[in-house]
């Protein structure tokens, strides 16, 4: 079955073949309708994609992959802390590996295979799965794009993870998605965290190389009153893959959420982390580090919905680009009229460091509400000569020093990440980047050392 070809018969077949409960079949069939009134979207139409033009950075006229190809999927992030975790692992149209713990199944933690987990907690899925996404029957109930549609309606492989109220799980959980088929994959999270727990959820995006396909990703998460969740989302494809994802937490009342995306591999990779504040008292701290080299693309869209009052979140997402790459940064906060008492900030930071790259920010705030405190920014530029003269003054060498430069630019952001490896794991990254990068070829901004020489 195409992406760009899905009918009702291949929705229902695909239904029918997995022995879905006849709610989830009815739930992708309203789904795919909805999806028929929608094309692909139109950078010249969409506001959305003003700045990434689909059709020439996205593929759709591909096969779904609907099976396993028998690989098994690298060592992860989690692996690397030895310790015993919960884990499940995703290799191209299927789960290999869904692990928990004996000591968290007694206390009913859950990381399963979304297939396996109707069976056992079917009820709770149904109330859950596709109420962020999916339309209702009316054709209402959700603004999203027919890249969300055609998941809601024909994704092929998914996980559910499911923890308690009042249950503190103090190993990461781990979800590691490793793609080896070309074609599409269509991933589905479904994250439930019950009032008074607290989870860390490590989503790690991987590839063999050479693989060139599309994921289409949807996590939808619900966060209940007094949870505390760490979601991190971790982008180490090989260069080939088309990356599109979104990950729309619902927060309630006095819930603790941050979430991190380390981003540095793929072709285009489109990163929609998305929160609605809807208890009195959430609060969210999305963060993010993005690398980006010689034909990539990064298209980041941290989008908060501040609708019940006196919630705060605070965005801040910082990357660096080389070669003859592109970002997109549009960071978004709605501000409900009933959310008085809102507290928000945004803020976006890149670093060119060679000709070619290009950065572009667009920090909205769309506030309806005047009782408020908010705040946004962006800056772009190159390397400050001046600092650079310092370091080097002091007998740093120039490639030691730009190499410092880069990691204390970075600094601000991993320093703050409380998620064990996911530091490690974006140093490493960032290192990579800069080991293979041409450093005699970095640009710098000689502005302020000339005002200092002058004066």
């Amino acid at each position: 079955m195409n992406l760009d070809a899905l009918t009702e018969e291949g929705i229902a077949a695909l239904s029918d073949a997995a022995g879905e409960p006849s709610w989830l079949r009815d739930r992708r069939l309203a789904a795919f309708k909805h999806t028929l009134d929608r094309g692909w979207p139109n950078s010249r139409e969409d506001e959305f994609w003003r700045s990434t033009p689909f059709d020439r950075r996205i593929d759709v006229d591909r096969d779904l992959v609907t099976t396993g190809s028998g690989a098994s999927a690298p060592g992860g992030i989690v692996d690397g802390l030895e310790l015993e975790a919960a884990q499940l692992r995703i290799v191209d149209g299927s789960v290999v590996e869904a692990t928990v713990p004996t000591a968290l199944a007694e206390q009913g933690v859950v990381v399963a295979d979304l297939a396996d987990a109707l069976t056992t907690h079917g009820e709770r899925i149904e109330q859950l799965l596709g109420q962020l996404t999916t339309a209702d029957a009316e054709g209402t109930g959700a603004d999203e794009d027919k890249t969300i549609g055609v998941n809601d309606a024909a994704f092929t492989v998914g996980a559910f993870v499911h923890v308690p109220a009042e249950v503190e799980v103090a190993v990461p959980i781990g979800i590691h998605l490793h793609v080896t088929q070309p074609g599409a994959h269509l991933p589905r999270i479904l994250l439930d965290v019950g009032h008074h727990a607290a989870v860390t959820v490590v989503l790690e995006h991987t590839s063999a190389a050479g693989t060139d396909a599309l994921v289409d990703e949807v996590l939808e998460g619900f966060v209940h009153d007094g949870a505390t969740v760490r979601l991190a989302s971790v982008q180490s494809w090989h260069d080939e893959i088309q990356h599109l994802s979104l990950q729309k937490l619902q927060v309630h009342r006095d819930a603790d959420v941050s979430t991190v995306a380390v981003t540095t591999g793929g072709a285009t990779v489109r990163l929609r982390p998305e929160t609605d504040l809807v208890g009195p008292g959430a609060q969210v701290r999305p963060l993010g580090v993005y690398f980006a080299t010689d034909g990539q693309w990064f298209d980041l869209q941290p989008y908060v919905r501040h609708i019940a009052p006196h919630a705060s979140s605070d965005v801040l997402f910082k990357g660096a680009l080389q070669g003859d790459s592109r970002s997109v940064f549009r960071g978004n906060v709605f501000v409900d009229k009933d959310a008085v008492g809102t507290s928000t900030d945004e803020n976006n930071k890149s670093l060119i460091l060679t000709k070619g790259a290009r950065a572009d920010a667009t920090p909205f705030l769309e506030i309806h509400c005047a009782d408020i405190t908010a705040g946004h920014g962006s800056a772009t530029g190159q390397i400050d000569a001046l600092h650079l003269f310092y370091l080097e003054s002091r007998g740093i060498r120039r490639e030691d020093a730009l190499r410092l430069i880069v990691f204390g630019f970075f600094r601000e952001v991993l320093r703050e990440i409380d998620i064990p490896g996911i530091e490690d794991a974006a140093l490493a990254a960032i290192e990579a980047r800069v080991e293979a990068a041409d450093l005699s070829a970095v640009q710098v901004n000689d502005a302020a050392l000339r005002d200092a020489v002058s004066a």
